[in-house]
């Protein structure tokens, strides 16, 4: 059996599929992410004071548990999924681009899981309670729970990006097939 007889058996993936492959697992991932990042989370609790909801205790440790849960889950779940987009060669211009665009796609697709599942926002619900309520939950988001913020704004849903691209590029400048070298002539 020749080298060239073993190469036409083995499978080949055209590059289109491998790359809506990469789309696909780390879409997916994103998704279970949001689930874990959700089940992990402990909601605050709060008190409403003129139609407002405010947390408390108040503070940043609080506020900020969310992001910090975020970015704590996305960052080293974008590392692994770097690595393994990372590991079949060819192509490396068009897998950086889809890996850079399927991060971000499951960073949101994270963000969206996570937020759905997560109580209802506690602002609208405190505009129809008594002051000093304290039966209203806070809601999953990226930003800090104040009256008029955007809860997905936020610098956090570069974390899943930046750990894929971190990944990728480690397998391309540290993978095995790079550190050899090749015979000349």
């Amino acid at each position: 059996m020749t080298p060239e007889d073993t190469a036409e058996r083995r499978p080949s993936w055209s590059p289109l599929v491998r790359l809506a492959v990469v789309v696909v697992v780390f879409l997916v991932a994103g998704a279970v992410a949001g689930v874990v990042w959700e089940r992990w989370w402990d909601a605050p609790s709060g008190v409403t004071y003129q139609g407002h909801w405010y947390l408390e205790p108040a503070g940043p440790d609080v506020s900020f548990q969310g992001v910090a849960l975020f970015v704590l889950i996305a960052f080293p779940l974008g590392i692994v999924l770097g690595l393994l987009a990372g590991l079949r060669r060819g192509h490396e211009t068009a897998t950086a681009l889809t890996v850079l665009v399927a991060a971000s796609l499951a960073g949101v697709v994270m963000y969206a899981v996570g937020s759905s599942l997560s109580p209802p926002d506690p602002q609208p619900l405190a505009a129809g309670q008594p002051d000093y309520s304290t039966d209203i939950p806070g809601h999953l988001g990226l930003t800090a729970p104040d009256h008029g913020r955007v809860p997905w704004h936020s610098s956090a849903l570069v974390a899943l990006p930046t750990g894929a691209m971190a990944g990728l590029v480690g397998t391309y400048l540290l993978g095995s097939k790079r550190l050899t070298r090749r015979p000349r002539g």
